[in-house]
This record gives C-alpha cells, sequence and structure tokens, in this order.
C-alpha cells in the first residue's frame, strides 16, 4: 500500500493529472456554456476526438 501512496504523493504526478484533466475541463466548460444557451451538444466527444486526431496529423 505503501507503493500507491508513493505515486499520489509524488509532484510529477499532479502535474500530469492537471495536464490531462484540463483538456476535459475545456471540453466541459464548452458543453456548459452550449446548455446555458440552450443547445444540447451531444457530440462533444467526438468532436475533441476529431481534433486530437487532427491535432496529430498535422504535427
Amino acid at each position: 500500500m505503501t507503493g500507491i501512496g508513493e505515486i499520489f504523493a509524488n509532484p510529477s504526478f499532479r502535474v500530469t493529472v492537471l495536464r490531462i484533466a484540463t483538456l476535459l475541463l475545456l471540453g466541459t466548460l464548452g458543453v456548459l456554456l452550449c446548455e446555458r444557451a440552450g443547445i444540447l451538444n451531444l457530440g462533444i466527444e467526438g468532436i475533441m476526438l476529431a481534433g486530437a486526431l487532427a491535432g496529430w496529423l498535422a504535427a
């Protein structure tokens, strides 16, 4: 059990979690903005996936 605690206490783990979660939070904020405007956007995951693929292809 100490191995898991060491992983969670590692600063690089926290940085990685913030780096990955930022993209999901930005997508969530976009959906929230659409919902507040009265538009139901069910395809946000596909849009994020297409954007990631386009970014990978462009790089």
